[in-house]
């Protein structure tokens, strides 16, 4: 993952004012440039939440109707399960996924030249098909982790896994009719950690507490729209996490302050006096010590605040946004500018050019 911070300038002059959009598709062992063969509405889409990021796009102008066949063979190259590569950018290019073909069809339209529409997802989706029941005993929960998304990294279909920040839980766990993809968010959620892929690197880490911005953006520096919101739905002032130990005693974790998001602005609560009295209560059977409890009514209270701010910005097209990152709002009014966490990123390229669009949130606010 990307842990550079970038200016605007820099990225303008590395691209050249942004001129000429260009794009790359390997598939396979060949690649595919848009300057050879017309790639249509390619988007591709990241995110931070847990989910499989995919691509999508169409090939068009490419089939001989007087040989009923397609130029340089290209239908051969599309097939389930192969290596589906994007570069994309300007007169350099950076790659912004890696994944492979889930799905693909064939267009043919006696009033139009036949097309190939292509979507692919990246290796997260290979993990919603493995199924193996796990019983971990003793086994660390780092080790667990690396060793599902190594099935991944081992099929081709992500180039490497990177765990971190897994510790303090010493409950052992079960994994039974459930898939590796649901098992690893439901360890985020107890652990606290982000799941996501970001240029084929299978992500489980804790990335929300890494607040160095990715870029600053502003309104004719790039931005060309942005979007805040502010809303109090669903969100306590107080988490308590009830368990029993290994001698069948109750146990209770307890968190008040939220401590993600940042040291500028307030989280809900502190904004709202009346939100200290709401409480949010839960029985958890993955506990056993009184640690446990307190790390995880934190972790879910970070992830409950996180809810607080939410918004979505447009921008000239820049490969290196990617989720997982915190991106830093400039040139709006006091309470709109600052760091925001990027959740979802899209890359576009159409007629209209290339666009990047980003969906963001926060645990505090001015």
């Amino acid at each position: 993952m990307d842990t550079s911070s970038y200016t605007y300038k820099a990225l303008q002059k590395k691209y050249v004012n942004f001129i000429t959009p260009a794009l790359e598709v390997t598939i396979g062992n060949t690649t595919y440039s848009s300057k050879e063969i017309p790639i249509l509405n390619l988007e591709v889409e990241l995110t931070a939440d847990g989910s499989a990021g995919g691509c999508t796009f169409t090939v068009d102008s490419q089939y001989k109707a007087e040989a009923s066949r397609w130029k340089n063979d290209f239908d051969k190259s599309v097939k389930i399960g192969a290596k589906l590569a994007v570069k994309g950018g300007y007169v350099k290019m950076e790659e912004i996924f890696y994944g492979y073909i889930d799905d693909y069809s064939f267009a043919y339209s006696g009033e139009e030249g036949p097309n190939i529409e292509i979507t692919g997802i990246d290796g997260l989706g290979y993990l919603m098909s493995m199924r193996e029941p796990l019983y971990a005993g003793q086994q660390k929960a780092k080790n667990i982790v690396e060793d599902i998304l190594s099935k991944s990294v081992a099929a081709g279909y992500a180039k490497k896994a990177k765990v971190g920040m897994l510790s303090g839980f010493e409950t052992p766990i079960i994994k039974e009719q459930i898939d590796d993809w649901s098992f690893l968010n439901l360890m985020a959620g107890r652990y606290g950690a982000t799941l996501f892929v970001v240029d084929g690197e299978l992500i489980f880490d804790d990335v929300v507490s890494d607040t160095k911005p990715l870029l600053k953006l502003a309104v004719g520096a790039g931005l060309r729209s942005f979007t805040k919101r502010v809303s109090l739905a669903h969100q306590v002032g107080k988490v308590e996490i009830w368990g029993r130990d290994v001698n069948q005693k109750p146990i209770k974790g307890v968190a008040d302050a939220v401590t993600v998001g940042g040291a500028e602005g307030k989280s809900a609560a502190q904004l709202v006096s009346g939100l200290k009295s709401a409480v949010l209560r839960e029985y958890s059977e993955y506990v056993r010590t009184q640690k446990e409890c307190e790390l995880m009514a934190q972790n879910r209270l970070n992830g409950i605040a996180m809810g607080l701010v939410s918004g979505e910005g447009t921008c000239i097209g820049i490969p290196e946004i990617i989720p997982g990152r915190y991106i830093e709002i400039d040139g709006l009014d006091d309470s709109t500018n600052g760091s925001y966490f990027i959740s979802r990123v899209k890359h576009r390229f159409d007629s209209a050019g290339y666009s990047t669009t980003f969906e963001v949130k926060g645990a505090k606010t001015k």
